[in-house]
């Protein structure tokens, strides 16, 4: 099955003039890259119905939270790979030819008898030098240029494997961060701080009104808890953080790394960046430029034929005279 051509636009009509070797690689790479999208994506729905059942503790709203975070993080996902791909496709457009001297080169020629199908010869005939005169694509080189929308592009990916990697965590340890609230609701010191009067010096520092905010979160509504026994994220993450300690540093990087490997695969790998697939692209882009040029030169031509052997402009030119 050909994910990449419901994703990524991925045609096999691109790569006829391919090798079977290069076909079966960039079919097999764009297959690869989709299903990392797709498991990216689904992990996004995973976390948006952790998020909606720790906050709501409703199924109903935990999935709509689900899709609506799984929906913004696909487009997401999808606008960074083809703002890469995008950029990369422009490189090779602009490394292959300068459109200012292809088209130079048929300024001079006579397209007015010429056909639709002569013109598209023409410009296969263009694309076909092309493609052997570009058989090795470069890898793209960083420049400074690139520094702000990599930042950017890099930042947004971050902050969705974070928010992505504490939901995963969060049901991967529900059991034990319940247990830790369990000590939480049960602690004695945490009762006796909430029942000070308000002229006890806790409750002045503030420790009386956290402590009663608590236990009032895992408390409320107990029996209705569908995941964590509270209805707090600052607390559940923060049970998480003390529980896990360095290993959640260790867990939050190896999903920023599972979230950065296709958008560097995209960038910087031979098979996406500067392979056949993408080139070809270029290739037919220019062409079809190509070909809308020769088609706008014929019909100026045309109508210019038409306007210089049927009209007398002579008629219309009043000759002045100087009266100096």
């Amino acid at each position: 099955m050909n994910l990449g051509k419901y994703l990524f636009g991925f045609r096999d009509e691109y790569l006829n003039k391919a090798s079977e070797t290069e076909r079966a690689e960039q079919t097999y790479s764009y297959n690869i890259l989709s299903l990392m999208f797709l498991v990216l994506t689904t992990l996004c729905i995973a976390a948006g119905i952790v998020y909606g059942l720790v906050i709501f503790q409703n199924w109903i709203f935990a999935i709509i939270c689900g899709l609506l975070l799984g929906g913004v993080s696909f487009i997401l996902l999808l606008l960074v790979f083809f703002i890469n791909m995008t950029t990369r496709h422009t490189e090779l457009y602009q490394k292959m030819t300068n459109m200012k001297e292809v088209f130079a080169e048929y300024d001079d020629h006579d397209f007015t008898g010429i056909s639709d199908e002569m013109a598209l010869q023409i410009a296969q005939q263009k694309k076909m030098e092309l493609r052997d005169r570009n058989q090795v694509t470069e890898t793209p080189k960083f420049h400074a240029s690139n520094i702000i929308t990599t930042t950017i592009k890099v930042t947004l990916v971050l902050v969705l494997s974070c928010l992505i990697a504490n939901a995963i965590e969060i049901f991967m340890f529900k059991n034990k961060i319940n247990a830790d609230i369990a000590e939480i609701r049960n602690s004695e010191t945490l009762k006796k701080v909430a029942s000070r009067d308000k002229d006890s010096l806790n409750y002045l520092e503030g420790k009386n009104a956290l402590a009663k905010w608590t236990l009032d979160v895992v408390t409320e509504k107990e029996t209705t808890f569908k995941m964590i026994d509270t209805y707090s994220i600052l607390l559940t993450l923060e049970i998480l953080d003390r529980g896990l300690g360095n290993w959640k540093l260790l867990l939050d990087f190896l999903f920023a790394l599972l979230f950065l490997v296709p958008f560097i695969l995209v960038r910087k790998s031979k098979r996406y960046s500067g392979g056949v697939f993408l080139k070809e692209v270029a290739l037919s882009d220019i062409t079809t430029s190509l070909m809308f040029f020769i088609l706008a030169q014929r019909k100026c031509q045309q109508v210019k034929q038409i306007i210089t052997t049927d009209y007398k402009y002579d008629s219309f030119i009043k000759v002045t005279k100087d009266v100096n």
